[in-house]
């Protein structure tokens, strides 16, 4: 499967990162504390949601050799890849609908596809997975070069099945952040990040269930399993096991398109209105 990004959209993510460069060096010469994000839904501390959905799980590689010098100078630099790189996986995930539940720093876990059918939801995952990597690799990494910065390697884990959504915490009370934060529970989560540890480097890994969620002679083709040996996973209620498959599909760049549709898409992309 070949998983097409329209120009108007692959123009948007290298502007963004792009205009980003400036205010980035500017704000990392004089690291002050951070801001206040804004909460991402109503849901009370202690309540939850069940829903049906896939995790996504992506992972920089090699993260903790950029982290080893105390050096001011070389830790702006990790901190300027970060703020490179991950504000750019988010995007393709928003794209794709996704939540981003958790930034682990040299990482991020997405949650996609609640309220649609399986096959939907697989096939925006997979695609969102594969266009992540695409980005890191053609448009991010070429950034970096630029600043004289090593280009980052990831891997990327995803598995489908029922989760709680809960927001977890104390109330915020007159504290100057938030004390609370949304987490996702269930053995999708779990695999999700199991799955993406045994991914190598650029490779994208999910469970069964996104396989088993995709078309049929696409499963023939763009699915090699990697269960391990040891792997302990099996499905509920049975003695089979729950493998886990590496994904083939790729990203690419489609054609130029006209000026209205460019137009039209990086407004969506910018999270702008048309005129009315």
């Amino acid at each position: 499967m070949t998983h097409s990004i329209p120009a108007s959209v692959y123009d948007g993510y290298v502007a963004s990162i792009e205009m980003g460069a400036p205010p980035l060096l500017n704000r990392l010469a004089d690291i002050a504390n951070g801001r206040v994000a804004p909460a991402v839904d109503d849901l009370r501390i202690g309540a939850a949601r069940r829903v049906r959905a896939v995790v996504i799980f992506f992972d920089i590689r090699g993260f903790t050799k950029r982290t080893k010098s105390s050096d001011d100078d070389e830790l702006r630099r990790t901190l300027f890849m970060l703020n490179s790189v991950i504000p750019a996986m988010m995007r393709v995930l928003f794209r794709h609908g996704a939540y981003v539940e958790k930034n682990t720093g040299d990482g991020l876990m997405g949650i996609l596809g609640i309220g649609a059918d399986g096959p939907t939801a697989a096939r925006s995952a997979l695609a969102a997975a594969s266009e992540m990597l695409f980005v890191l690799g053609n448009i991010v990494n070429p950034f970096l070069a630029r600043h004289r910065i090593e280009p980052v390697d990831a891997r990327v884990g995803l598995d489908m099945g029922d989760l709680l959504l809960a927001r977890i915490g104390t109330a915020r009370g007159s504290a100057d952040h938030d004390r609370s934060y949304l987490t996702a529970v269930g053995p999708a989560a779990n695999l999700a990040c199991k799955i993406q540890r045994l991914a190598g480097t650029n490779q994208i890994y999910c469970g069964d269930l996104i396989k088993q969620n995709t078309p049929l002679d696409l499963q023939n083709r763009l699915f090699l399993d990697a269960t391990p040996d040891d792997w302990a996973w099996i499905y509920q209620g049975t003695t089979r096991v729950y493998s886990c498959w590496r994904y083939l599909g790729e990203t690419t760049k489609a054609a130029p398109e006209g000026l209205a549709e460019s137009l039209r898409r990086l407004g969506e992309l910018a999270g702008l209105q048309p005129p009315r």
